[in-house]
C-alpha cells in the first residue's frame, strides 16, 4: 500500500512532471515519530502516528493516510501542514452498513487507500474483511465489497454480498476494483457499474504462479499488494517473496521479480534472480518502473521495466531497520519495515514508514 500502496488513477490520468527515480532526499511529512492514540486534528509532524500504510492523493494535492494502528483515515492537507481525522473512530471494530457520517463508522486495521476520478475514497478495511468507500457526493460511509464476516463466497454475484478473508489491498481503474483478498489466496475484481465480483487470479491454493500461466489457473502465495496501469494489474506476493504482472488482455501472470527465497540481494541483476523479504507494497510508473515496499529488508526497490534489471532507492543495503533523520545520501537513510509507496504525478515517492511512524517523501 497501493500508495498502501498502489498508483492512483489520478496519478494515471497525469503525466509525469519530473520522472521517477531522480531523488536525492528524504523528508517527513507527517508523524512525530511516535505512538498513540488518534487525533481528529492537529499539526502534520506533531501527531502521533502508529504504523502508517497506504496512502493515496486526491486532486487538489490532499493525501489520504490509512492509519493502520489506529483505525483511522486521515486527510493531510496539500501543503502538509495539518492531519484530520476522516474515517473511523479510533478504535477498533465493526460498524457502518451504509449512510453513516465516515468518523463514526469503526474500522479494524485499514491497510490501504483508493481514491478514483470523482473523488470517492475507497478503503480496504482489512480485518473487517470488507471494502468501504466515503461518497465524494455525500460525504458519507458506504459498503462496496463484503459482508465484515470471514469466508470466502458470492463470486458472480453481488459484492455487497460477498465473503473475503482479510481484505489488503485494492487498485482501481475507471470502473474496476480489485482486491487482494489474502487469506483466500485470491485477487477478486468488483465491477463497480454491476456491483458484481468475481475472482481473476487464484485457486485458493498457497503456493508460486507458474510464470505465464493463465491466472485463474494458478495458485498464489500470500496476495498482499496490488497497483494497476493500463494493460497490466501488478501483484506483490508477501509469503512468495516476489512480484508478479497479470496481462489484463490475455489474463495470463508473468514473473517481474524475486526468486521467492527470502534475502537481500540482486541489486544491479535482472529483478528475477533477486531476493525480496516480505515485500507489502507497490506503485508503478506505466512503461518505466514499478516501485516495491521490500518490507522486511526495510528499503524501497526499482524495477527498471526496461532492462528488467533491480535497484535499491532507499534504505540501507544492509537491510537494516532504524531512523536516522531525514536529508540526502538515501542509500544511507533508514526506514523501519515501510509498507505504503505511492508514485505522485509529479513524480515525487510517498513511503509510508510504518514502524518509524512516519509518513515521508523522496523528492530531488
Amino acid at each position: 500500500m497501493r500508495c498502501a500502496a498502489v498508483l492512483s488513477l489520478a496519478c494515471l490520468l497525469s503525466p509525469l512532471s519530473l520522472a521517477s527515480g531522480q531523488w536525492n532526499r528524504i523528508r517527513t511529512i507527517a508523524g512525530n515519530g511516535e505512538k498513540g492514540a488518534a487525533v481528529d486534528k492537529g499539526p502534520a509532524l506533531k501527531v502521533p502516528l502508529p504504523n502508517p500504510f497506504g496512502i493515496q492523493p486526491e486532486a487538489d494535492g490532499s493525501l489520504i493516510i490509512a492509519g493502520f494502528e489506529q483505525h483511522v483515515l486521515y486527510r493531510l492537507d496539500a501543503q502538509y501542514r495539518g492531519l484530520e481525522r476522516i474515517a473511523g473512530t479510533g478504535a477498533e471494530g465493526l460498524s457502518g452498513s451504509g449512510g453513516e457520517h465516515p468518523v463514526q463508522v469503526a474500522l479494524n486495521q485499514p491497510h490501504e487507500v483508493q481514491v478514483d476520478a470523482a473523488g470517492n475514497i475507497y478503503v480496504a478495511d482489512t480485518r473487517n474483511h470488507r471494502v468501504g468507500m466515503i461518497e465524494a457526493a455525500t460525504g458519507r460511509w458506504a459498503v462496496v465489497a463484503g459482508t465484515g464476516q470471514e469466508g470466502f463466497s458470492g463470486d458472480r454475484g453481488p459484492a455487497k454480498q460477498a465473503t473475503m478473508n482479510q481484505a489488503y489491498s485494492i487498485a482501481i481503474d475507471e470502473s474496476e476494483l480489485f482486491i487482494a483478498d489474502l487469506m483466500n489466496q485470491r485477487i477478486r475484481r468488483v465491477d463497480l457499474r454491476s456491483g458484481q465480483i468475481n475472482t481473476i487470479c487464484g485457486t485458493g491454493e498457497k503456493k508460486p504462479p507458474v510464470d505465464g500461466g493463465l491466472a485463474v489457473e494458478q495458485p498464489l502465495a500470500g496476495p498482499r499488494s496490488l497497483a494497476v496501469d493500463a494493460n497490466n494489474l501488478w501483484i506483490v506476493l508477501r509469503e512468495g517473496n516476489s512480484v508478479w504482472r497479470l496481462d489484463r488482455g490475455t489474463g495470463r501472470i508473468h514473473h517481474v521479480a524475486g526468486t521467492g527465497d527470502k534475502g537481500f540481494a540482486g541489486d544491479g541483476a535482472d529483478a528475477r534472480q533477486a531476493k525480496l523479504n516480505g515485500p507489502k507494497g507497490i506503485t508503478v510508473d506505466p512503461g518505466v518502473a514499478v516501485y516495491i515496499a521490500d518490507t522486511e529488508n526495510h528499503a524501497i526497490r526499482k524495477v527498471d521495466l526496461s532492462s528488467g534489471k533491480i535497484s535499491t532507492v532507499v534504505g540501507s543495503p544492509q537491510g537494516k531497520a532504524g531512523f536516522n533523520g531525514d536529508g540526502d545520501g538515501l542509500k544511507q537513510r533508514l526506514l523501519s519495515r515501510p509498507h505504503g509507496v505511492c508514485l505522485l504525478k509529479n513524480g515525487e515517492l510517498l513511503i509510508g514508514d510504518s514502524e518509524n511512524n512516519r509518513v515521508r517523501i523522496l523528492t530531488p
